[in-house]
């Protein structure tokens, strides 16, 4: 009797709440303050703190527990008692016997309270807690009379998850109450750093607040686990443990069995709009089934803004009900999970839909649904954050049954810096294809074939291999079919057309490269490519710098970058090359401040799948602007050695023959001639100036170098005379940059 009576003690580290204790404190005239939320919200904790507080202020205090099992007659008798307990006299003038200690009948019990309150004249406070476990109407119609006919100087303050059938809104609006909910009892940011202790990382903070969504006995459970485990506490869930033993017992302890499966399908829903959760379920009354949902899961089911149908069940809550979904009926799991990822695929959610059939365990349905919506072709329609997520859910089974998703996880391999398994699967994957010529059953043969030549290209191009190879020159043939094909997808023609592009520009021919690179922007503008449009500004930047078309080449690198930035800010590689390129850039326009501003670390450059061009003007770059020569060497020296690990021959070359350049500058010619020595550069000037079987950026750097070399060892004509014909060349090639 006693323990229903009684507030319960604060808990360790209980963060007062001085806002919320003002607004529901007994203020002179109110009569009724109501706290309605899910378990968990603190309103107990909450209440308690209120008590304890209007008891140092003098105010006569009681509290009451409610029960599922409180008759109106059990109701009136602890209601005498907490009162008693309290120190209110309830005994009755001129009877000995103290009627107040055996009341015959519930309003007797309520007269008698009403009747002491009214002759104390001080304010008093009644707290009934758990009202939600009144289970008979006769009790909630005293508890109604209580709060109707109790006098003036007595708030009484109720906490309960859902509402009886108490008549509590009539008070609230004549302004006579006040009433909290979840998002009142929500803990706000500063508030769960005081929780804390101010001794949460804001990463954590933020973590935290995005499962817990503020959700007071969350915070708790992680504290308590966080004290025991910092490495358990970092992966925190809802179905584990203690956390998923309070969620069982005390929030869905007395959900209706419909209302309970219906939540256990809802937790399978990334976000739960009533179209999509029809077309999964087969039915057609989720609105009004998720409307119809207990009160009690109020502030677990939020719209995921404000107006919206669409709603968001609580992470915490959702672990939970996805796990015990799981093992209650794990048929029932898949086959929902299943039709979620169809759903999904038909509205063009990719990723969420492939993560759905991915839990639904169905690998011939993650296949069918990265390939429906276009393979290879998602990199440019997507970008490579998407493409990324969508590799992350490739598994070894899905990849051996799926060939062409091979192909994809090459372009992901590739953009990561990771040529040498990039070409290992490649390779794999031609094996199990009968050298790319049959496709998995069901397939499509022409497809796989017109994929196999992107992919083999964009290996030949991030990989930086020679491009006058016998093998890259028949490859750059059967690309130009590919980019040709009427019939072949316009995203591939225009991934095609941009590695035609970079192929033919490399060699200074400007003309070809510039009719691919039309064709590239009118593919991508057919299929709504915006990640092509994006490369496209990049490839033709570049061609514009080396026909020193400054401002043409800085307007497609202002918005290539643009719609980088906008259309996919987490791609941090688009942006990085595109700053790496507009560095280059401001260096041939000696506009220093820009450079410094802009130009990246090129290290930065070794996960982004960057290219010869890319490449060249980043180590240029961060050569210029070292201190000094031995600066510079140093620089030269590391990513000559990154390049040779990952065997990048063209970038090799190309760093080669920058180091010469500046040994030479720094009067090391022994050094320099050992070096052009030891790693076999072309000495005669037909060799240097070939444009045919090495890019212009090689043999811009073969010549300068050899030109600084000649200078160095003191063999002036032979420098003046291969600058006669590195002039002569450049010109005839409208290499203007190199004359300029």
């Amino acid at each position: 009797m006693d323990a229903r009576v009684t507030a319960p003690d604060l808990p360790p580290g209980y963060v007062h709440r001085p806002e919320l204790i003002e607004r529901i404190g007994p203020v002179a005239g109110r009569r009724v303050v109501v706290l309605q939320a899910p378990a968990g919200f603190g309103k107990t904790t909450l209440l308690a703190d209120l008590c304890r507080r209007m008891r140092e202020r003098g105010l006569l205090v009681a509290w009451l527990t409610l029960t599922r099992d409180d008759t109106p007659d059990v109701f009136g008798a602890y209601l005498v008692h907490a009162f008693r307990r309290a120190g209110l006299d309830l005994s009755v003038p001129g009877d000995p016997d103290d009627a107040a200690h055996t009341p015959r009948h519930a309003r007797l019990h309520t007269a008698l309270v009403s009747q002491a309150i009214e002759t104390r004249a001080a304010p008093c406070l009644l707290v009934l807690d758990d009202v939600e476990r009144l289970a008979e109407r006769e009790t909630v119609a005293a508890v109604n009379r209580l709060m109707r006919y109790s006098p003036g100087n007595l708030c009484i303050a109720v906490a309960q998850r859902s509402n009886p059938g108490l008549d509590l809104g009539a008070a609230v609006l004549a302004g006579h109450g006040v009433s909290l909910g979840v998002e009142d009892l929500r803990f706000s940011p500063p508030e769960v750093a005081r929780f804390f202790g101010f001794r949460i990382e804001r990463d954590e903070l933020r973590a935290l607040l995005d499962r817990t969504e503020g959700w007071p006995v969350a915070l708790q459970l992680y504290r308590n686990v966080q004290a025991g485990d910092r490495a358990a506490a970092r992966d925190f869930r809802g179905d584990r443990g203690i956390a998923a033993n309070f969620l069982r017992a005390r929030l869905l302890r007395d959900l209706p069995r419909a209302d309970y499966d219906f939540l256990l399908d809802l937790a399978l829903f990334d976000w739960i709009d009533p179209a999509l959760v029809d077309e999964a379920l087969g039915t057609h009354d989720a609105q009004r089934r998720i409307a119809m949902l207990p009160s009690g899961l109020n502030g677990f089911l939020q719209p995921i803004e404000r107006g919206s149908d669409v709603l968001r069940l609580q992470p915490f809550l959702r672990d939970y009900c996805a796990t015990q979904r799981f093992r209650e009926t794990p048929h029932r799991h898949r086959r929902i999970e299943g039709a979620i990822a169809g759903a999904l695929a038909r509205r063009n959610r990719l990723v969420p839909a492939v993560s759905h059939a991915r839990a639904a365990g169905d690998n011939r349905l993650v296949g069918d649904v990265i390939e429906r919506a276009g393979g290879l072709r998602l990199w440019f329609m997507e970008g490579m954050t998407r493409l990324r997520a969508i590799d992350r859910l490739l598994t070894p089974a899905i990849l051996e049954s799926y060939p062409r998703l091979g192909l994809l996880r090459c372009v992901v391999l590739v953009r990561r810096g990771k040529h040498l398994e990039a070409s290992t699967l490649f390779q794999d994957v031609g094996r199990r294809t009968q050298s790319f010529t049959r496709d998995r059953e069901g397939g499509d043969d022409r497809r796989l074939h017109a994929e196999r030549v992107v992919v083999h290209g964009m290996l030949a191009g991030f990989g930086c291999l020679p491009i006058g190879g016998a093998d890259v020159l028949a490859l750059m043939a059967e690309m130009v079919a590919v980019a040709d094909d009427e019939d072949v997808d316009p995203a591939l023609r225009g991934i095609a057309d941009i590695v035609l592009s970079a192929g033919n520009y490399q060699r200074a021919r400007f003309d070809v490269s510039r009719r691919r690179e039309l064709a590239a922007k009118r593919h991508f503008a057919r299929c709504g490519s915006r990640y092509g449009e994006v490369w496209y500004h990049y490839h033709a930047g570049i061609a514009a710098m080396a026909q020193g078309q400054a401002a043409a080449a800085a307007g497609h690198y202002t918005r290539g970058r643009r719609v980088a930035k906008q259309q996919f800010p987490e791609d941090d590689g688009a942006t990085l090359i595109g700053n790496v390129l507009a560095a280059e850039l401001d260096l041939e326009r000696d506009r220093m401040k820009a450079v410094e501003q802009l130009a990246p670390a090129p290290e930065g450059l070794r996960d982004t799948g960057a290219w010869l061009d890319v490449y060249a003007a980043a180590y240029a770059v961060a050569a210029e602007l070292a201190f000094d020569p031995q600066a510079a060497l140093f620089s030269v020296d590391q990513a000559r050695e990154h390049a040779r690990a990952k065997n990048l021959a063209t970038v090799v070359r190309f760093l080669s023959a920058l180091r010469i350049s500046w040994l030479a500058k720094d009067d090391l010619v022994d050094q320099a001639e050992r070096a052009w020595r030891e790693d076999a550069l072309p000495e005669d000037d037909a060799t240097l100036l070939d444009t045919e079987r090495q890019s212009w950026r090689e043999m811009e750097a073969l010549a300068c170098g050899r030109v600084r070399l000649l200078i160095a060892q003191g063999l002036l004509p032979a420098a003046r005379e291969l600058v006669q014909q590195l002039r002569l060349h450049a010109d005839r090639s409208g290499l203007r940059r190199v004359i300029l």
